[in-house]
This record gives C-alpha cells, sequence and structure tokens, in this order.
C-alpha cells in the first residue's frame, strides 16, 4: 500500500512521541533538550513543533497514553480466567516492569515536578486512580474482594500519592522504584504474610481484603 501524505505525518509524530517517551526514561526531563528528541527521531524542530508546543506538551501526551495503555492491560489481565489474587500478581508484575524501564531523574522529576508539570502530574494520578477503582468495584460486583466505600479506596489511594512523595522514606530504600513497589505491594497485599518475604501472600484466599 502506497504511502499518504496522512500516513507519512502520523509516522512522524510516531517517531516523535517514541523518541521522546525513551530519553525521557533513560535521562529524566528536565536535561533532555526538544534538539535532541528531534535527533533521536530523525525529525526536524519544525516538525516537532507542528504537534507539540515544547517537551512538556510532549511529555504529557506521552503520559496520556501510558495510563491508556495501562487501563488496556488491567482490563486484558481483568478478562483472564483466572483467580482475582493471581490477576492482582500480574499487576505488579506489569507495573514494576514498566518501573524497571525508568531512571532515577525521571522519577525524581516526576514526583518532584517542575510546576508547569506538577499540577498535570496531580490530574493523571487522579485518572489513573479513577480507571483503578473502576477495575476495583468490578471485582467486588463479583465478590472477588470485600465491600470498601469508593470514597475509602479513592482516599486511601490518595495518600499513597503523598507518601511516594515522602524523600525521608524513600531514602530507606535503594532506589525510587524499589520503594514504589513496596507501596504497590502493601495497596495490594496489607500486611498479610509473604512466602519469600516480599513476593506474596503465604496463603492467597480467594477473596482479600485489598487494604
Amino acid at each position: 500500500m502506497q504511502d499518504t501524505p496522512k500516513n507519512k505525518t502520523s509516522e512522524k509524530r510516531n517517531r516523535i512521541v517514541e523518541a521522546g517517551a525513551e530519553l525521557f526514561r533513560k535521562h529524566g526531563i528536565r536535561r533532555i533538550t526538544v534538539e535532541e528528541i528531534c535527533r533521536e527521531a530523525g525529525a526536524s524542530k519544525m516538525t516537532f513543533y507542528k504537534y507539540f508546543e515544547n517537551k512538556y506538551e510532549l511529555l504529557k501526551h506521552i503520559w496520556n497514553t501510558w495510563i491508556d495503555e495501562g487501563y488496556a492491560t488491567l482490563e486484558e489481565i481483568d478478562t483472564m480466567d483466572i483467580p482475582f489474587t493471581d490477576k492482582l500478581q500480574k499487576i505488579i508484575e506489569y507495573k514494576s516492569e514498566q518501573l524497571s524501564r525508568v531512571s532515577a531523574e525521571y522519577m525524581d522529576e516526576v514526583l518532584h515536578g517542575d510546576p508547569e508539570l506538577t499540577e498535570f502530574m496531580r490530574h493523571a494520578q487522579s485518572r489513573n486512580a479513577e480507571l483503578f477503582l473502576a477495575f476495583l468495584k468490578k471485582a467486588q460486583a463479583r465478590g472477588d474482594m470485600r465491600k470498601i466505600r469508593p470514597e475509602f479506596l479513592m482516599a486511601a489511594l490518595d495518600n499513597l500519592n503523598e507518601i511516594a512523595r515522602d524523600d525521608k522514606l524513600a531514602s530507606l530504600y535503594p532506589s525510587h522504584v524499589e520503594f514504589i513497589q513496596e507501596i504497590q505491594m502493601f495497596l495490594f497485599y496489607g500486611i498479610l504474610p509473604t512466602k519469600s518475604g516480599d513476593e506474596e501472600p503465604t496463603d492467597r484466599p480467594d477473596r482479600i481484603p485489598l487494604i
């Protein structure tokens, strides 16, 4: 099939998005310039500014895409014919794999972002929490987990997001990624004992108290 101008436009935009995502993940946000993104994407600055006002607008687009992809993965896992606790484990594995691909600089800037990004990141976290809450509500409706008021769940998620910004607590861990993983494990398994000390509950019942 012959490439149309629309296809070529989409391909250029996709290359910029992929290059930006990879550079941000590896090196953080502040030190990466539009020039570097364009060089990595094989695109001109004129092409970049045709789609994005600046690198922060590109980052916002990337984050929204990641949230959409994450929710699609959540939906896919939810349709699997496996116990709910196995679904939770798969979600943890997916999130851990995503976290393992980002640099310490990126994680620090996301959690302590520039003023230009702070409000957007909070909105993105809120949207992510709402999507996850919808997943939990479906689990409650099936009887996979006990009934917990949605308002309580949202408050718990909000507070865990605040904990993720606690530098003093984070300093107790080898990296911010491991700190975030600890928060995720607490969210999913609470204080239930684990087989190896940090993997999963020893006796994972079919229906578990989430928090």
